[in-house]
């Protein structure tokens, strides 16, 4: 995942061809923001329509039961059936099946004065007939007259009562007492047309694929506009009867929903008439009123993939004329960078990049002329600064050290000052001798080592050191040439020259990580003061060629010569012990080369 990020930060090419795909999708992005708020739009404005339109129809219908309501109990008045119905005694044959006439007559006139009338009856029980608009004088239908009138205490608050899965609209008049067993005049009943119904709710589908639905809550009466088989409709009235029947207000049972999925989804609005005690539900598939709209959006599609093919070809033809040369070039750099100066490349063409190439051909081959040129001034000044330092041998310490042997020879320490001798002329013979630039790591520990016990002996009444001992793993490492004796001179020098007694030097070698060893130099001193602390350090974080030599900048330099300028050789800071301490970073051989392989 890492390389990958890489590559792509470092590489022209795909960065290219990420901006043209970006390109792409602000234009989805405002396609999609399009379509979906213009579908969202359509399907509210759609939603509402069909909410407005079912609510008019609910009305329509509420207005129509309620008309024949109104003519019921005007024919309830009617004089030949109020006659008929009480049955008098002075009424002959003829003047009975006049009446009876009329009341038929009445009957059909009322059958006639709506669509959604199917039939009109009236049940008298004082003379033992049913008259119908339709059918004439038959026999007293009982069973319909009693269940009628049963339907009318089951449901008193609803217009509309069912017999026989049947809708009827049933006025009973009803005087207690007068006949035994019935209690009852008489009774209209008005039969609903379901036909009609049907066909007042297909006025609302906006074509063969939508549907209304008229059904109460308890399931007598279920008008279909469209009989095609639907699940998700019937799915959803099943949920919505129960619902209806716990409800307890008209509007908790209004709905606007989506049902079914894929193309069976369609957009359904639900109302619930109180006055009537019925639902009506109009759905209408989706696909067919936002088909033209879906259409467009597959149209935006096919462009948004064309676009794609287009940048893929875009970035193909870029990858060969742009990305390919350009990795050429790239892969030269990168060996140049890793060392190999003698990189060259080959091409015949004739663009730009032909151009490019031979200047980098010309490139490296200046560069290669420079690099021995500087590399071999630097390697003089190097020695040169190293013989220079060789030769600074303090005099003062060359005239204490003798006076100290001179002491020891003087009271006849003749033991310490055959080891004295020895350790001064291993010091000068090191000092002195010019054959090689850099030592084992070992070797130039046991030379400051050497250095610390002759000056201890001077000292000893003023400090005590303590010397670590080299990393077995680091005694072969190659180091400059004194690097360690100079900073421990400078202790010597600036910090015990000054002091009386207490005086603590120390010499550590710490093992770190990625092949690094730290040797610190830290004294005690309580001279150090902080702002000559921080000038120190920002010289040493500095690579300026002109600044003035001192023995811990000559050191850095050389450090950093070795291990590449993008190292630390050496930094300072306060030590534990409250004076100075100073670290020199010293890297294994295989990180050596390589920060130099990276240095650029």
């Amino acid at each position: 995942m890492y390389r990958q990020a890489a590559l792509f930060q470092r590489s022209l090419f795909f960065r290219l061809a990420f901006v043209l795909a970006f390109l792409l999708i602000p234009v989805v992005l405002i396609g999609m923001t399009f379509f979906y708020g213009g579908e969202q739009s359509l399907r509210k404005e759609i939603l509402g329509s069909m909410e407005a339109r079912v609510e008019a129809q609910l009305h329509a219908m509420e207005r129509e039961v309620e008309r024949i309501q109104v003519l019921q109990y005007e024919f309830m008045n009617n004089g030949f059936l109020n006659t008929v119905a009480v049955a008098p005694d002075y009424l002959d044959l003829y003047a009975r099946s006049d009446a009876i006439l009329q009341v038929q007559n009445a009957l059909f006139a009322l059958k006639n004065s709506s669509g959604l009338i199917k039939d009109t009856y009236a049940h008298i029980p004082a003379i033992g007939k049913t008259v119908s608009a339709m059918n004439g004088v038959d026999e007293l239908d009982r069973e319909q007259f009693l269940a009628t009138q049963a339907e009318v205490k089951a449901r008193p608050g609803s217009p509309i009562q069912y017999w026989q899965q049947r809708p009827v609209i049933v006025l009973v008049h009803d005087v207690p007492g007068l006949y035994e067993g019935e209690h009852a005049l008489f009774s209209i009943v008005v039969e609903l047309s379901v036909t009609e119904m049907i066909k007042s709710l297909s006025a609302l589908d906006v074509n063969d694929y939508s549907g209304t639905v008229l059904m109460n809550p308890t399931g007598e009466l279920t008008a279909r506009s469209n009989e095609t088989p639907n699940t998700a409709l019937e799915h959803f009235m099943t949920g919505y009867r129960g619902t209806v029947a716990e409800a307890k207000a008209e509007a908790a049972v209004n709905r606007v929903d989506s049902i079914g999925e894929g193309k069976e989804r369609s957009m359904l609005v639900a109302r619930f008439s109180k006055a009537l005690q019925l639902s009506m539900i109009h759905y209408v598939p989706e696909h067919q009123v936002l088909n033209q709209l879906y259409q467009y959006r597959n149209l935006f599609w096919i462009f948004a993939a064309v676009f794609l093919v287009f940048i893929a070809i875009l970035s193909l033809l870029l990858f060969k004329m742009i990305h390919r040369p350009l990795l050429r070039l790239l892969r030269a750099f990168r060996k140049m960078e890793k060392g190999e100066l003698e990189v060259q490349i080959t091409s015949n063409s004739p663009n730009e990049f032909g151009y490019l190439f031979q200047g980098f051909n010309k490139m490296s081959r200046h560069m290669r002329e420079l690099i021995e040129q500087v590399y071999t001034q630097k390697i003089l000044v190097q020695r040169a600064e190293l013989k220079q330092l060789q030769s600074q041998i303090n005099p003062h310490f060359l005239y204490n050290s003798y006076f100290t042997l001179y002491n020891m020879i003087a009271v006849e320490d003749h033991d310490s000052a055959k080891q004295f001798a020895a350790q001064m002329g291993s010091y000068l013979r090191y000092i002195t001798r010019n054959s090689s630039d850099e030592v084992p790591l070992q070797e130039e520990a046991r030379h400051a080592k050497i250095y610390t016990d002759i000056q201890e002996r001077r000292f000893r009444l003023r400090m005590k050191a303590e010397f670590g001992e080299v990393p077995e793993a680091y005694r072969a490492c190659m180091v400059p040439r004194l690097i360690l004796q100079p900073l421990i001179e400078n202790a010597f020098e600036h910090v015990f020259d000054h002091m009386e007694e207490g005086g603590r030097l120390r010499i550590t070698f710490e093992e770190e990580e990625e092949d690094r060893l730290l040797i610190r130099v830290a004294d005690n001193g309580a001279l150090l003061e902080a702002d000559k602390l921080e000038r120190l350090q920002i010289s040493l974080r500095s690579d300026d060629a002109a600044a003035e030599m001192t023995g811990l900048l000559n050191i850095n330099r050389r450090l950093r010569i070795k291990y590449g300028g993008a190292r630390d050789g050496v930094w300072v800071d306060r030590s534990e012990l409250g004076g100075m301490e100073v670290t020199l970073s010293i890297w294994r051989e295989e990180h050596g080369h390589a920060a130099r392989d990276d240095r650029g």
